[in-house]
C-alpha cells in the first residue's frame, strides 16, 4: 500500500502508544530492540509513541525527545525497523499543561492559565512568543525526524495535549 510517497509492505501499521524506554529523554536500546521486532513480526510501519518536540513538553521523565542528543539513538531505530523491511514513523508533540513540572523543571505551557484538574497545576498562559518558538520546535522536530530516518511523522493533537488545548479552548 502507498501512503503518500511512502510504500508499505502491507496495511498493518503498529499505531503510536507510549513505550517508556527512553530513559532521561533519550531513546534506549529497549526501544530500538522493541520496534525492530515489530518489524521483524511483519507490520508494514511501526510508530514510535510520544515523542515530544521540546524538553518542556514532556509528561514523563522517561518519555523522549527529539533533539540532535537523540538522533544516533533514533537513527539506530529506524535502521534496524529498514533493515527487517518495514517503515518506521514518529509521532511528535508537546504536552501543553499535561506536562509534569517536576521533569520540565518549570510551570507547564497551555493556551491560558486554567488550573488542570488532572495534573493539578495552573500553567503559564502562552505569549505569542511562546507559540512561535514552539511552531519552530515542531518544524525542527519534523526536520530531525527525517534526518533520522523515520518515513512519516504523526502530529499528536489529542488526549488533551497542547495542539488539542488549542483546538479545544
Amino acid at each position: 500500500i502507498d501512503i503518500g510517497p511512502v510504500t508499505l509492505r502491507n496495511r498493518s501499521i503498529r499505531s503510536a502508544a507510549f513505550e517508556g524506554l527512553c530513559p532521561g529523554g533519550h531513546p534506549s536500546q529497549d526501544l530500538v530492540d522493541y520496534h525492530r521486532a515489530l518489524a521483524a513480526g511483519g507490520v508494514g510501519m511501526t510508530t514510535v509513541a510520544y515523542v515530544s518536540v521540546t524538553d518542556c513538553g514532556r509528561t514523563f521523565s522517561h518519555q523522549a525527545w527529539m533533539n540532535d542528543a537523540a538522533m544516533s539513538a533514533f537513527r539506530a531505530l529506524t535502521d534496524a525497523v529498514h533493515r527487517e523491511g518495514a517503515a518506521a514513523s514518529v509521532q511528535l508533540g508537546h504536552a501543553g499543561y499535561m506536562a509534569d513540572p517536576h521533569v520540565i523543571r518549570q510551570k507547564p505551557l497551555a493556551p491560558s492559565s486554567v488550573f488542570n484538574l488532572y495534573g493539578l497545576v495552573k500553567p503559564r498562559a502562552m505569549s505569542l512568543t511562546d507559540i512561535d518558538r514552539l511552531v519552530e520546535a515542531f518544524g525542527l522536530a519534523t526536520r530531525r525526524a527525517r534526518t533520522a530516518g523515520f518515513d512519516a511523522v504523526e502530529i499528536q493533537a489529542g488526549h488533551g495535549y497542547l495542539v488539542g488545548q488549542f483546538l479545544a479552548s
